[in-house]
Protein backbone atom coordinates (compact mmCIF):
# COMPACT_ATOMS: atom_id res chain seq x y z
CA UNK A 1 0.00 0.00 0.00
CA UNK A 2 1.61 3.23 -1.15
CA UNK A 3 0.60 6.58 0.31
CA UNK A 4 1.61 9.91 -1.11
CA UNK A 5 2.29 12.37 1.64
CA UNK A 6 1.98 15.98 0.53
CA UNK A 7 3.51 18.46 2.88
CA UNK A 8 3.29 22.18 2.48
CA UNK A 9 4.14 25.32 4.37
CA UNK A 10 2.91 28.87 4.16
CA UNK A 11 5.12 31.92 3.67
CA UNK A 12 4.29 35.60 3.11
CA UNK A 13 6.00 36.76 -0.09
CA UNK A 14 6.04 40.10 -1.92
CA UNK A 15 4.54 40.58 -5.36
CA UNK A 16 6.69 41.89 -8.22
CA UNK A 17 6.33 45.49 -7.02
CA UNK A 18 7.49 44.61 -3.50
CA UNK A 19 4.68 46.63 -1.94
CA UNK A 20 1.90 44.02 -1.65
CA UNK A 21 2.40 40.75 0.15
CA UNK A 22 0.40 37.51 0.04
CA UNK A 23 0.73 34.35 2.07
CA UNK A 24 1.24 31.48 -0.39
CA UNK A 25 1.60 27.74 0.17
CA UNK A 26 4.75 25.96 -1.05
CA UNK A 27 5.58 22.27 -1.40
CA UNK A 28 7.87 20.88 1.25
CA UNK A 29 8.15 20.54 4.99
CA UNK A 30 9.46 24.05 5.65
CA UNK A 31 11.21 26.98 3.96
CA UNK A 32 14.87 26.07 3.60
CA UNK A 33 16.18 29.56 2.81
CA UNK A 34 15.93 29.40 -0.97
CA UNK A 35 15.54 32.77 -2.69
CA UNK A 36 12.67 31.80 -5.00
CA UNK A 37 10.13 29.05 -5.64
CA UNK A 38 6.78 28.45 -7.29
CA UNK A 39 3.73 28.41 -5.03
CA UNK A 40 1.09 25.68 -5.01
CA UNK A 41 -1.10 27.91 -7.20
CA UNK A 42 1.71 28.29 -9.77
CA UNK A 43 2.87 31.82 -8.92
CA UNK A 44 6.65 32.35 -9.14
CA UNK A 45 7.71 34.03 -5.90
CA UNK A 46 10.78 35.75 -4.52
CA UNK A 47 11.30 34.52 -0.97
CA UNK A 48 12.87 36.09 2.11
CA UNK A 49 12.48 35.73 5.85
CA UNK A 50 9.25 37.56 6.68
CA UNK A 51 8.77 39.81 9.68
CA UNK A 52 5.94 39.28 12.16
CA UNK A 53 4.19 42.25 10.55
CA UNK A 54 4.38 40.49 7.15
CA UNK A 55 2.66 37.45 8.69
CA UNK A 56 -0.02 39.65 10.17
CA UNK A 57 -0.74 41.83 7.13
CA UNK A 58 -0.38 39.38 4.23
CA UNK A 59 -3.71 37.89 3.14
CA UNK A 60 -3.81 34.16 2.43
CA UNK A 61 -3.87 33.19 -1.24
CA UNK A 62 -7.32 31.77 -1.98
CA UNK A 63 -6.04 29.82 -5.00
CA UNK A 64 -3.46 27.98 -2.86
CA UNK A 65 -6.11 27.27 -0.23
CA UNK A 66 -8.61 25.90 -2.75
CA UNK A 67 -6.01 23.70 -4.47
CA UNK A 68 -4.87 22.21 -1.16
CA UNK A 69 -8.45 21.53 -0.10
CA UNK A 70 -9.14 19.85 -3.45
CA UNK A 71 -5.99 17.70 -3.10
CA UNK A 72 -6.92 16.68 0.42
CA UNK A 73 -10.47 15.81 -0.65
CA UNK A 74 -9.18 13.73 -3.56
CA UNK A 75 -6.81 11.69 -1.38
CA UNK A 76 -9.35 11.19 1.39
CA UNK A 77 -8.53 11.10 5.06
CA UNK A 78 -7.32 7.48 5.23
CA UNK A 79 -3.64 7.17 5.94
CA UNK A 80 -3.34 10.88 6.68
CA UNK A 81 -2.01 11.99 10.06
CA UNK A 82 -4.30 13.90 12.38
CA UNK A 83 -4.35 17.52 11.25
CA UNK A 84 -4.26 18.81 14.81
CA UNK A 85 -1.52 20.82 16.50
CA UNK A 86 1.26 18.35 15.64
CA UNK A 87 0.97 19.36 11.98
CA UNK A 88 1.09 23.06 12.82
CA UNK A 89 4.78 22.91 13.78
CA UNK A 90 5.69 22.22 10.12
CA UNK A 91 3.78 25.06 8.49
CA UNK A 92 6.68 27.51 8.38
CA UNK A 93 4.73 30.00 10.46
CA UNK A 94 6.44 32.73 12.43
CA UNK A 95 5.55 30.94 15.65
CA UNK A 96 7.58 27.88 14.56
CA UNK A 97 10.69 29.82 13.49
CA UNK A 98 13.69 30.16 15.71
Amino acid sequence: METTERRHYWLPVPDRTGFRWHRHAFRGKYWDGRCSDTSVCGTPCAMAKPSELDWFQAPTCQDCTELLITEQSATGSTGQPDSGNAEQSDTGSAEGEQ
